[in-house]
């Protein structure tokens, strides 16, 4: 199907409700339409243009994961004057983690803008991706400046807890680990493949405190196995995140 034929299928009404809403969302005035509707386009529909190239969101998730990442970086280096490389690095990793960006598109309500028919099941990941589309698509039609006013007042004002940078933890496998070997403990994680009949569990994850197994957790791949168990023998072991790992 032609995508420009596709566009021309809604009713004006809808168009009209989809960038009301979007405007909410952004505070922006779109210029180019286009650029927003492929921002919420997704491959599955099979939409191509005039010439027949595939028109979905994954260029604009490339282009809006990198400005994301350019404007997150700035942003730190101003708000954090005397903080380490390191530490800029972990902050920024923090924010623009996979989770996190789910997290916050998920809360936008962002999922809400594809088509009725392309809304099934994409996992939810769906959720970060059409945030760093979004980003994307705002970045060419409205350029650096207000892209950059987007993502510090709609994404790192309003979802972002700054100041709690240093209390959260990235990955709790090598929370543990890093945990482990400056408080002289012994963590060990023992992975195995499940061979049940679940197929969202494809991996079991033992987690061990001095060769005494603490926590066991499933995942549907070897590291959402082992991320899970170490999440949970965090909790168990109640360690406080300030450890800064």
């Amino acid at each position: 199907m032609n995508f420009f034929t596709h566009l021309l299928r809604p009713s004006a009404k809808k168009d009209k409700m989809f960038f009301s809403r979007l405007r909410k969302i952004t505070s922006i005035k779109p210029r180019n339409k286009v650029i927003y509707h492929t921002a919420f386009t997704h491959r599955s529909l099979n939409l191509k243009d005039d010439k027949g190239h595939l028109i979905n969101f994954e260029r604009l998730e490339f282009l809006g994961d990198s400005i994301l990442s350019i404007v997150v970086s700035s942003f730190l280096y101003e708000k954090f004057p005397f903080a380490k490389e390191g530490t800029l690095t972990k902050y920024r990793a923090k924010i623009v983690s996979r989770e996190n960006l789910n997290q916050i598109g998920e809360k936008i309500g962002l999922i809400n803008f594809l088509d009725q028919e392309s809304k099934v099941n994409f996992g939810n990941n769906i959720h970060g991706n059409l945030l760093e589309a979004l980003v994307g698509a705002i970045f060419i039609d409205q350029g650096y400046k207000k892209c950059n006013e987007f993502i510090i007042k709609k994404i790192l004002e309003d979802h972002v807890d700054i100041d709690q940078l240093q209390h959260a933890v990235l990955s709790y496998k090598g929370f543990l680990i890093e945990w482990g070997q400056k408080t002289k403990k012994n963590i060990k994680f023992k992975t195995n493949s499940d061979d049940g009949l679940d197929p969202d569990f494809n991996y079991t994850t033992e987690v061990y405190l001095n060769e005494k197994q603490i926590v066991k957790a499933r995942g549907i791949s070897k590291k959402k196995s082992e991320e899970k168990a170490a999440k949970r023998a965090f909790h168990a072991m109640n360690i406080k995140s300030r450890f800064n790992a």
